[in-house]
């Protein structure tokens, strides 16, 4: 006589759970247009691999600063040079230059280039290169400028920060945000010409050493002098 096989609740195949299906949460308008700026200001890259900075259209520049700068609040930069460092401070008075600086530093402008102009008693002026991949950068770019922003109380004294621009040829006025120099002194002849977009905290001293570096006969120093940027906390 065979034996009757039972199984028990235990030994039974459990029966399939069905599964709820999850529901997506719909991105809102701002997310989608996130989504949207992400792709159209995504960074290029070079044959050699290097990464370049996002084309930021002209049109789009007040646009594109103002919205970086409100999630960048940064106002405090150090220059960091084989002479020691330089520490400034960004004026928030003057918000599409001090987003667009710190667009450039987080975003790796300045590696590779130099101080390239100095004057005793007048300015150092840094933020450009001999180098390949300097110009590549700045095409990548757009080569975007900034409209001026002058403050009416603040002067060319020594230790402010301004944004150089190209004096010919240039009826917008506008300014180069890659270059930067300097001050060693007050300099009546350059208030209202160059916009002043923040200060050096400390030092200095060594924006003193720099500019008494020996120089060809167009102030580019004869020795390269290369800076690295970065933010403060």
């Amino acid at each position: 006589m065979l034996a009757g096989i039972s199984l028990s609740c235990k030994d039974r195949a459990p029966e399939p759970k069905e599964k709820t299906p999850v529901e997506e949460p719909t991105p809102s308008k701002e997310e989608k247009e996130e989504s949207s700026l992400a792709a159209f200001y995504k960074p290029t890259v070079n044959y050699d691999g290097d990464t370049l900075l996002s084309y930021i259209p002209q049109d789009s520049v007040k646009a594109f600063f103002t919205r970086y700068g409100k999630r960048n609040p940064e106002t405090k930069v150090r220059m960091s040079t084989k002479y020691g460092d330089i520490d400034m401070e960004l004026f928030t008075e003057t918000p599409i230059y001090r987003a667009s600086f710190i667009y450039l530093i987080k975003n790796g402008y300045f590696d590779e280039t130099v101080v390239y102009r100095t004057v005793p008693k007048f300015i150092v002026q840094a933020g450009h290169s001999d180098n390949t991949i300097t110009a590549e950068k700045r095409t990548s770019a757009g080569n975007y400028k900034l409209e001026p922003h002058f403050l009416p109380n603040i002067k060319h004294a020594y230790g402010t920060l301004s944004s150089a621009k190209q004096w010919e040829d240039n009826p917008e006025d506008w300014h180069n945000p890659f270059d930067f120099f300097i001050s060693l002194r007050a300099t009546d002849h350059l208030d209202g010409e160059h916009t002043i977009f923040g200060r050096v905290t400390s030092g200095m001293e060594v924006a003193e050493k720099i500019s008494e570096v020996k120089t060809d006969a167009s102030e580019w120093p004869l020795i390269d002098i290369y800076i690295k940027m970065s933010i403060r906390e």
